[in-house]
């Protein structure tokens, strides 16, 4: 579990297809945590979409879903200040809402054929990365960097910083003063820097 400032953060669980918004809002409404904030995805400006549930307002304990900007791979996240409660509603969502797992999605990553899948799979996978370093997430990020179609290093650039690993921050380096397309230096240099 990740700290931030003085609230704890879970896991990001990213949302299997044909799970959506709608089905967070089930789970949430059936709890009865009221919707408290909601911030609509515009790729344009780089806005993720966002739906905050207010879970416990005395340990600021909400339920978060993000559509993250560039992409719209939904996801979701708790936050607070009660570890033990975040982990257990962290589960109850898991067991309800049946998200990919970081294996899951490593088994789907090995599985991708084309570019399209192969970049899909990088971007789950980089926000489905645990806070802490995982091997398995470096190896196969690290094989998209180093990808033939540009559009796969593209996406694998932006799962490199989804994961926050330092390790993959020189590869991203790499893209940004290297890479065959200007378009792509461009943005690895972007997202370096913003590292």
């Amino acid at each position: 579990m990740a700290r931030t400032d003085d609230l704890y953060q879970t896991q990001r669980r990213v949302l299997r297809p044909g799970t959506s918004v709608e089905d967070l809002d089930t789970f949430a409404a059936g709890r009865g945590w009221p919707m408290d904030e909601v911030t609509e995805r515009d790729r344009a400006s780089g806005t993720d979409g966002r739906v905050t549930w207010h879970v416990d307002k005395d340990h600021d304990v909400a339920l978060h879903y993000v559509e993250d900007a560039m992409f719209g791979i939904g996801h979701y996240v708790f936050t607070g200040r009660a570890p033990q409660t975040l982990k257990e509603l962290s589960a109850a969502a898991s067991q309800a809402l049946a998200p990919w797992t970081v294996n899951d999605l490593c088994a789907a990553f090995d599985e991708a054929g084309d570019a399209r899948a192969r970049g899909l799979a990088a971007l789950r996978l980089g926000l489905a990365a645990t806070s802490g370093t995982d091997d398995e997430v470096v190896v196969r990020l690290s094989v998209t960097l180093e990808d033939a179609d540009p559009r796969v290093r593209y996406a694998a650039v932006w799962a490199a910083s989804y994961t926050g690993y330092r390790g993959l921050l020189p590869s991203v380096r790499a893209i940004a003063e290297h890479d065959p397309e200007g378009w792509l230096r461009e943005k690895a240099a972007a997202v370096a820097r913003s590292w």
